[in-house]
């Protein structure tokens, strides 16, 4: 794990006026976790057990190693606290890069998962020759539907995918 902080995979860092989105670190581990363990995780394919939590973050890495992008960490600029995750994801059932967030409980509602969507969207439009780019949301998932409208994504379609319904706002 000791490569993870050398950055071995040269994730870009990505600054906005309040975070740092940066390659994850070991530390991040068992504070995605409890996460990922709790209720709240229930539009992410949650609850999880610890086997499970532990997939889902080496799945990260794993897409950072495949496609060249993933999700990055979420740090508040000012104390380096590790706050979420916010990136571009491409599971195998999605038939487009999905932008998506994860913002821990305690920074909800503070405009991080704003800041930093806007942020990688930018950069993935900059960066990544994406034809289409679009966030896939489990149906019921208010706020997150909420953040993909602020964030510019417009309604294209409804689809039921490995037995959930997902609402996907698309960019490009």
């Amino acid at each position: 794990m000791k490569k993870l902080e050398k950055n071995y995979l040269n994730i870009p860092r990505i600054e906005t006026e309040r975070l740092i989105l940066n390659y994850p670190l070991e530390n991040d581990f068992k504070i995605l976790e409890v996460f990922l363990k709790s209720e709240r995780s229930k539009f992410v394919g949650g609850p999880y057990r610890s086997f499970s939590s532990w997939n889902d973050y080496m799945a990260n890495i794993g897409h950072w190693s495949l496609y060249g992008y993933g999700l990055w960490s979420l740090r508040i600029k000012d104390n380096n606290e590790y706050i979420g995750r916010v990136g571009i994801i491409k599971p195998a059932m999605f038939k487009e890069p999905d932008l998506a967030w994860q913002v821990f409980e305690a920074y909800e509602g503070k405009g991080y998962a704003y800041e930093a969507a806007i942020a990688v969207k930018d950069y993935a439009i900059s960066n990544f020759k994406f034809t289409s780019l679009a966030s896939h949301i489990v149906e019921g998932n208010k706020n997150s539907i909420s953040l993909a409208e602020r964030v510019g994504f417009k309604l294209k379609k409804e689809e039921v995918i490995d037995n959930k319904k997902f609402i996907i706002y698309f960019h490009i």
